[in-house]
């Protein structure tokens, strides 16, 4: 049984029994133990204890010892993130107060059992209801021929609650971490001295200033070809890049290597004087992947959609607007002999006109939007007005979610229509 009290007053069986008797309850019903509840001194309070709610998975990494972290900047809202997951952490308001009573007893802990046990064998065929009134009649009965040793046991409330966390998978935010490495893209070891070292960040860095867990930004990283380059990571700078990314191409010519055979020994000892081994080997790691492997020598094989995406915005790193028949041949020149390019390739980096005469072609690359969904749709829609699915999905997947597919940001974003038997997608509330 409980009882609540204001007062921090000492509270005896007298008092509880009183209490029971208000409440028109029978004492032979209840067990011995009566833990009066007392509220603390509001000078005592203690803001720094908070509830939160959690799933299975969090609720087993706790029970496993494995860290969780708390992550956000103060403009930032905060997540919550395991080794390999994130979450979304927001206050939500309680129906009712909730109070943190440490040690308070529980059924079996008071005899509770026990007394239900007694109590059903009273009469099986019982209805609650008629149990219901039979509790009423004799709480107006005497109880003083069947009163038991009540023990008075107090505990104290450290705290009440009227809001907890919750807290939701969410994606990684994970656009802060291209924002950090900007400022010190690599551009070869003539240009270190331009660099400020003190902007340069390792893994911990990272780690403790993006909103994204271990796992996520590990893939992340690799996702936009970050260096690690003596312990920090860098990204390279685009023209950089295209030098060295072209010194392994002209390996393939100058060795005579069918597509499908290139060498990662060959390729290393061939351009180590032409820069740092950590950037040869992460950039012969992004843009390969093994091929065949001989007499225990594995070979490798550039990736043709890579490669030839890489080179189209070489080509169309220039602001204006190319003739398509004229860009698709000088597309195909700049490319290993072997390797085919198509239009898909250029999914999200470049727009293609085909209404106009000549068709044209232009530069349009989907890291360079705005990251916030309605500015991003907003400048979409007054470059084209009018989009087809496979158009406008490169520039909006970063969106979507298990819950909110790209179909679904449309229909909440854009206004859908049909254009010669074809579903365009245009600005919902237009000028």
């Amino acid at each position: 049984m409980i009882i609540a009290f204001i007062s921090r007053e000492e509270r005896t069986p007298e008092d509880a029994r009183k209490i029971i008797k208000t409440a028109k309850l029978h004492e032979s019903e209840l067990t011995d133990i009566t833990q009066v509840l007392r509220f603390p001194d509001p000078r005592l309070h203690n803001d720094n204890l908070k509830l939160m709610l959690l799933d299975d998975n969090l609720l087993k990494e706790i029970e496993a010892g494995n860290e969780l972290l708390f992550k956000g900047d103060p403009d930032e809202n905060v997540v919550l993130c395991t080794s390999n997951k994130t979450y979304d952490v927001k206050e939500a308001e309680t129906s009712n107060s909730l109070l943190l009573i440490p040690d308070l007893l529980f059924g079996a802990a008071t005899g509770l059992d026990e007394t239900i046990k007694n109590n059903s064998m009273e009469g099986d065929s019982d209805s609650s209801f008629d149990k219901s009134n039979t509790s009423l009649n004799k709480s107006n009965d005497s109880d003083e021929g069947t009163r038991l040793p009540r023990q008075i046991v107090h505990k104290d409330i450290v705290n009440t609650f009227f809001t907890y966390y919750e807290v939701k998978p969410c994606k990684p935010r994970l656009s802060k971490l291209q924002k950090l490495l900007e400022s010190t893209k690599y551009r070869g070891p003539e240009l270190e001295y331009e660099v400020d070292k003190s902007k340069l960040l390792n893994f911990d860095a990272i780690l403790d200033q993006v909103q994204a867990s271990r796992a996520e930004i590990d893939q992340e990283l690799e996702k936009i070809q970050a260096v690690k380059i003596d312990e920090y990571y860098r990204l390279l700078e685009f023209d950089y890049e295209f030098r060295i990314l072209s010194y392994m191409l002209d390996l393939i010519e100058e060795n005579s290597w069918p597509l499908d055979r290139i060498s990662r020994d060959v390729t290393m000892d061939s351009l180590k004087e032409l820069g740092p081994i950590q950037v040869l080997q992460a950039m012969f790691r992004f843009y390969t992947k093994p091929s065949t492997q001989e007499d225990g020598v594995q070979y490798y094989q550039y990736d043709q959609a890579k490669v030839c995406r890489f080179l189209a915005s070489v080509l169309l790193t220039s602001a204006r607007r190319f003739n398509l028949e004229e860009f698709l041949q000088a597309w195909r020149d700049s490319v290993p002999e072997g390797m085919v390019p198509d239009e898909t390739m250029l999914s999200g980096i470049a727009l293609i006109d085909k209404s106009s005469t000549p068709h044209v072609i232009w530069g349009f690359a989907e890291n360079e939007l705005p990251e916030e969904i309605n500015e991003r749709f907003k400048v979409l829609f007054q470059t084209k007005p009018k989009w087809t699915l496979q158009e406008i999905s490169p520039y909006i997947q970063c969106y979507a979610t298990e819950k909110l597919n790209v179909n679904a940001l449309l229909t909440k974003y854009a206004r859908a229509s049909t254009q010669d038997g074809i579903r365009v997608f245009s600005a919902k509330h237009m000028n």
